[in-house]
């Protein structure tokens, strides 16, 4: 999930990892072997097929701080946010931000939306 204004700054950058978690180190987010390989697990926490999930992100609006009148004043910068919410799919596991789009990691679906504060 990624937030950004409409310069195109970006404000905040997030990601939930859903993979299974082999009992070869049982820690972390990383994959051992790939989920074509998967067996003796700890927990599942991968997407099945079908399967929706819910998820929470909350992140502050750009803001700046100034002195008014000897009062802190807190004035936010960007009142608007373009939210960008991507599914990425990694057969093999890895990095996101390393492996390239169409052999190592495949976008399944994305989504943007405006959000306002008043």
């Amino acid at each position: 999930m990624t937030a950004k204004t409409k310069d195109g700054k970006e404000v905040f950058n997030q990601q939930k990892i859903y993979t299974p978690q082999t009992a070869a180190k049982g820690r972390g987010d990383k994959m051992v072997y790939g989920p074509h390989r998967k067996s003796g697990m700890l927990r599942d926490t991968t997407l099945q097929p079908g399967q929706t999930r819910a998820e929470t992100f909350e992140f502050k609006f750009p803001y700046e701080d100034t002195d008014k009148d000897g009062k802190k004043v807190r004035n936010v910068t960007a009142k608007e946010l373009d939210v960008v919410v991507s599914l990425w799919h990694l057969p093999a596991g890895g990095d996101l931000a390393t492996l390239e789009t169409g052999k190592g990691k495949f976008l399944f679906h994305e989504s943007t939306k405006r959000v306002t504060v008043k």
